[in-house]
């Protein structure tokens, strides 16, 4: 009798040695909860609303698919055929999209960081925002800012795409001389590093209208339809 007690006690001992390490596994807060999701998948399991997501996750879309997921008081979205991981920060939720679109809807004090091939894109400033970002194919992405300016983040070239228009962005473009670029035009040997394609207001068709280029010469911008 008393050696089966002797067990169970030590069993016991154990067992509670254990206990802070388990609750502390198992004990991480959510990070969102899904408000929508058809066709969809929280890391390899289907997914559906009402799941909590934690910090690092997958989410990821099938073709007609569709995600939302709530952080906070911010809404973050996948359309069809698109993945990305999401993250915590400070006063909002950081994404990373791996293919596909994202849209973002953040209201004052929260932000939402989206790192599409390696560049940023954030509110601009403190304020509502509304944006969407696609990789359309590497090193290009479309930008939608719908609401609330934009700043865009690549390697060391900055740029706030301003509110209400939607821009086809090429990085790493390749450089070239800028002598032949016109009268009154700064010549420039420096390579550009970021072509930005201005295609029209967000919330309309994509008839492209202009063409800006930014300039590796310290934010000089200039377009190709200038006389």
């Amino acid at each position: 009798m008393f050696p089966v007690r002797r067990a169970l006690a030590l069993f016991l001992s154990v067992a509670l040695c254990f206990l802070p390490l388990l609750c502390g596994a198992g004990g991480k807060a959510p990070f969102g909860i899904l408000t929508q999701a058809y066709d969809a998948y929280l890391n390899e399991a289907a997914a559906f609303p009402g799941l909590s997501v934690f910090d690092g996750e997958d989410v990821s879309t099938g073709t007609d698919g569709r995600l939302s997921v709530r952080v906070g008081l911010a809404t973050v979205s996948l359309a069809g055929s698109s993945g990305a991981s999401l993250h915590g920060m400070d006063c909002g939720a950081h994404v990373d999209l791996n293919a596909g679109t994202v849209a973002f809807r953040s209201p004052e004090n929260v932000i939402v960081e989206i790192h599409a091939e390696e560049a940023f894109l954030r509110p601009e400033k403190n304020q509502l925002t509304q944006a969407e970002v696609t990789i359309l194919s590497p090193k290009v992405l479309q930008v939608r800012a719908r609401r609330g300016d934009l700043a865009f983040r690549y390697s060391e070239e900055f740029q706030v795409l301003p509110e209400g228009e939607t821009y086809r962005i090429y990085l790493d473009s390749p450089g070239e001389p800028r002598g032949d670029a016109g009268a009154g035009v700064p010549k420039s040997s420096r390579p550009r590093k970021v072509s930005y394609y201005i295609l029209g207001i967000a919330g309309a068709g994509l008839t492209a209208w202009g063409v800006n280029e930014f300039v590796h010469s310290g934010g000089y911008v200039e377009s190709p339809a200038k006389p």
